[in-house]
């Protein structure tokens, strides 16, 4: 105690209160500006994206991304759906290789997907659903049987369908069940996007999220450059719908899965997982080492084709 009568330790303490809320309020300044700032680069990034393909002038669809039909000789069809942020040419030369097999190609356009981020963000998972049903029982219709093949999300997609109408045979590639957790995410991708998601909208993609080993690859591929964390969120809620095992349990057509071990998109481990929940009796899964999540465009994609080719042929 001073003659003043004012406790030295007291004062300490009020000192260090006073320098903690001006670090605060500095930490809080600089988080904001730093929101801010990537929020404006997301923004110019989106506008890079709308000038950087040309597009459909009435669509607004970014041709090359449009639904396509490939006319096969024979009484069977195959409907072909991407993935999260992609398009059809996830499947690279699969849809000709089946049309050579006498198979009807379709080749959909899911909802979101190759036009705008922001018409992205705002499309939901049961929206997209409705769009694979849609586009599967147009081909049921005609065709003696169909083939269901979905690519990541479309795998996801495509796995649910098959519990509620009667598809005829189901291919999973690289099927999304979840994210791949990596070393250095400081937390779970779910509560990162939670996190981050309230004061960041858009988030960035460069050519490193592009997920294929073999390099020349990463420029045939298409995807948008900046996606939404609601789209984010939307993907995460898909997968823990579609990995619930009673959801799983309920497919019974026969069912080929291929994945590769080391998938930085789609968790091989929750693929295995999903793989063992499935309840039908004619399945099978085979697994890669040399490629990444874009099987069909690494270096285990003939292997790939082959086998998806073998187990198509096997539908007569």
């Amino acid at each position: 105690m001073t003659e003043s009568g004012v406790d030295p330790r007291s004062e300490r303490i009020s000192h260090r209160g006073r320098y903690s809320l001006l670090f605060l309020t500095a930490l809080l300044i600089g988080f904001t500006m730093g929101c801010g700032a990537y929020n404006l680069m997301a923004q110019r990034a989106m506008l890079r994206d709308v000038e950087r393909y040309p597009r459909d002038p009435m669509s607004g669809v970014v041709k090359g991304t449009e639904a396509i039909t490939l006319e096969g000789e024979g009484p069977d069809a195959a409907l072909l759906v991407h993935g999260f942020v992609g398009s059809r040419i996830d499947f690279n030369d699969l849809g000709e290789e089946l049309q050579r097999e006498g198979y009807t190609v379709r080749l959909m356009r899911v909802p979101g997907h190759g036009t705008y981020a922001v018409e992205h963000a705002a499309t939901s998972s049961d929206t997209m659903l409705e769009a694979v049903r849609e586009e599967y029982l147009a081909l049921k219709r005609d065709y003696e049987r169909v083939v269901l093949i979905g690519f990541s999300m479309g795998g996801s997609l495509s796995a649910i369908l098959a519990t509620e109408e009667d598809v005829d045979r189901l291919v999973l590639i690289a099927p999304y069940f979840g994210v791949t957790h990596r070393w250095y995410y400081p937390g779970t991708v779910k509560g990162l996007n939670n996190v981050f998601g309230t004061f960041i909208p858009y988030v960035m993609k460069n050519d490193f999220f592009t997920c294929v080993n073999r390099k020349e690859a990463k420029e045939k591929l298409y995807c948008y450059h900046v996606l939404s964390t609601q789209s984010a969120k939307t993907l995460i809620k898909l997968g823990e719908r579609t990995r619930d095992p009673e959801l799983l349990a309920r497919i019974q057509c026969p069912v080929l899965v291929l994945h590769s071990r080391g998938d930085r998109a789609a968790s091989p481990s929750r693929s295995e997982k999903g793989y063992a929940a499935i309840g039908a009796p004619d399945k099978r899964i085979v697994w890669y080492e040399d490629s990444n999540h874009h099987l069909l465009w690494d270096y285990d994609r003939e292997a790939a084709k082959s086998e998806i080719l073998a187990f198509v042929r096997g539908a007569g």
